[in-house]
């Protein structure tokens, strides 16, 4: 009896139609995180690369359609690890999974005059905010211009006077979080800081990151409070050189690594860290979809602009306990080898 569709004799009849196999992901039960932060408690300190990825191919996994993965996700309440990126992306969970190490914190420092000290403690105290105020520190001038935004200084000579002449300090701290609770705190922090400067601040620093801004740059950015907002308001870029680098610092406050890129692979020209940071932070706050860049992948600004392998390496230069330390680790970019466009899938239009 011959089946329906299938033809009379050998080499003969109707061809079937080739069907495509459905994409699958793979679900590890329990997720990947838990079972890699159980290693690590266990072990007592961060496991190695290559235990990681030992560690994975032993695990349990289920190949799903896309869109159950999607809705095991939905809920687990997170994004497991990605089994393919799996060393980098595993550092986005480690701290949060293992136990071991220190979670990113915002702390702000706002300057004013004597009655701003009482009013900002009332509001911290109201809002249960951590907090401490302080007098007058002669050294306030000299860190607040030293924290003013590199790429497009927000500090007016006004704002600069007035913190000069400040009488009192006021240090705002958020709890430590995960890298996906990053967006919603770097927002309610941005708000926070807009209603100190109502209550009589002069300007704000963040300490997390080491950026200043005047009061009118941090009220627009807190009146947007996009994603895009978030970034100008907390990173502060290009830093440097240090050892022949420069970086960004802040990336952490958004739950994202942060990014660096030598002199020599910035083609000699310094000033190209800062296009190259700012665009490469907003695609994958605003334009790349969670989990789709993977370390290795390429970038580059336009099709005519250098291509770049963007690689996920360990945060160097500060200690774990810093406030600058970013767990996430970071993003090195490269002058990419090879003829073509190089684009890998998961990179964006600019590839």
């Amino acid at each position: 009896m011959k089946r329906k569709g299938m033809g009379k004799g050998k080499g003969k009849g109707k061809a079937r139609a080739k069907v495509k196999a459905p994409d699958l992901a793979a679900v590890f039960i329990p997720p990947l995180a838990m079972v890699l932060g159980g290693a690590e408690r266990e072990k007592g300190r961060p496991l190695s690369e290559r235990e990681v990825l030992t560690i994975r191919d032993r695990s349990i996994a289920v190949m799903l359609r896309p869109e159950a993965a999607a809705e095991m996700a939905a809920s687990r309440g997170y994004r497991d690890i990605d089994p393919e990126d799996c060393w980098a992306d595993w550092h986005r969970l480690r701290v949060e999974y293992s136990g071991l190490g220190y979670l990113p914190k915002f702390v702000l420092c706002a300057v004013g005059d004597e009655a701003f000290a009482d009013k900002a403690r009332a509001l911290l105290s109201a809002e249960s905010v951590e907090h401490e105020v302080r007098e007058r520190d002669d050294r306030m001038g000299t860190a607040f211009r030293a924290a003013a935004f590199r790429t497009d200084p927000s500090l007016t000579e006004m704002d600069l006077a007035a913190i000069d002449r400040h009488q009192s300090v006021v240090y705002a701290l958020s709890k430590n979080f995960s890298a996906g609770e990053a967006l919603s705190t770097a927002r309610r922090m941005l708000a926070l800081g807009a209603r100190l400067l109502d209550a009589g601040g002069t300007a704000l620093k963040c300490e997390s990151s080491g950026i200043a801004h005047g009061r009118a740059r941090w009220r627009a950015l807190a009146r947007s409070a996009d994603d895009e907002s978030l970034f100008r308001a907390f990173v502060q870029y290009p830093i440097g050189p240090a050892r022949n680098d420069y970086y960004t610092c802040g990336l952490h406050l958004l739950g994202m690594p942060d990014l660096i890129a030598s002199k020599a692979a910035l083609g000699g020209d310094p000033a190209a860290s800062g296009a190259l940071f700012a665009t490469f932070a907003l695609y994958l706050l605003l334009e790349c979809a969670p989990g789709q860049f993977r370390s290795g992948h390429h970038f580059r600004l336009d099709r005519g602009a250098p291509r770049y392998t963007v690689s996920w390496e360990a945060c160097n230069g500060y200690d774990e306990d810093d406030f600058f330390f970013n767990s996430f680790g970071r993003y090195r970019f490269e002058p990419a080898t090879g003829t073509g466009s190089g684009r890998k899938k998961g990179v964006g239009p600019r590839g």
